[in-house]
């Protein structure tokens, strides 16, 4: 990504993040008010007034990580590339917990903006379509089970595929719980031939399920809009995304 690649250090990372609006640093002493603080080491500040220390980075994105600017904007460069968390942790060398966090600050931000929901329920179904190197994406909150019982399914991990119904070209339906009635018409998927009908577009997930990294409805969602944007604008408008997100202090509900 020539953004990316133009981010050498630790200050740069840090100038970027805060000419873009997501890191927001205080510049007055968080105890008392005083402004006239002053650095006394690194990433540290002491207030003239009340004596008080305290990290530059509290109350700002870094607070419940620790993890240096730089490297946290080549995790969001990596997730925009729709790697795997743990790929992404042995490939720069920090905690799967970190990439986890991180990865968590854009979870339910993401959804939302893709799909439009707050809330996701505990079934629910994502339509696809294709046309021609178009792709349409959406979440479908009223599932209506009665209508898909006889029509053969393949299942992956959690979900139910569909192909070519309710005028989708695949049409996926997701279920914390094992759903009995689809269970009698349910085939092993082929995933070679899925990905060759699909223009390998459920390549990045399918894998991920597969190893049981997609192990619940937000992961699952947040894969799907992943790949969705990856194919149709790319990585590096991806990465751009997350940042705009990541700008938000807004909380999404669990």
């Amino acid at each position: 990504m020539i953004i990316v690649d133009k981010i050498k250090d630790d200050k740069k990372a840090e100038e970027f993040l805060m000419e873009i609006g997501v890191l927001k640093l205080k510049k007055e002493c968080p105890y008392c008010g005083c402004k006239e603080i002053y650095s006394i080491r690194r990433n540290h500040f002491k207030c003239k007034s009340c004596r008080r220390e305290w990290s530059k980075y509290n109350e700002s994105i870094f607070k419940d990580i620790r993890i240096k600017p730089l490297k946290f904007i080549k995790i969001i460069h990596e997730l925009a590339k729709g790697k795997m968390l743990k790929r992404i942790s042995e490939d720069l060398k920090v905690s799967y917990n970190t990439v986890l966090k991180i990865r968590k600050l854009l979870l339910k931000r993401f959804i939302k903006k893709i799909f439009g929901i707050d809330k996701v329920k505990e079934k629910f179904s994502i339509g696809i379509r294709f046309k021609n190197n178009d792709i349409e994406l959406k979440y479908i909150e009223e599932l209506y089970i009665e209508g898909l019982e006889n029509i053969t399914n393949e299942k992956l991990g959690r979900l139910y595929i569909f192909k070519n119904i309710h005028g989708y070209d695949l049409y996926i339906v997701f279920s914390e719980k094992v759903i009995k009635s689809l269970e009698k018409k349910s085939k092993k998927i082929n995933l070679k031939e899925a990905r060759k009908e699909l223009h390998n577009y459920i390549k990045h997930f399918s894998e991920k399920i597969l190893r049981g990294k997609i192990s619940n409805k937000h992961t699952l969602l947040f894969t799907l809009a992943q790949s969705y944007v990856i194919q149709t604008s790319g990585s590096e408008n991806l990465f751009l995304i997350f940042m705009e997100l990541l700008k938000s202090n807004e909380e999404i509900p669990e």
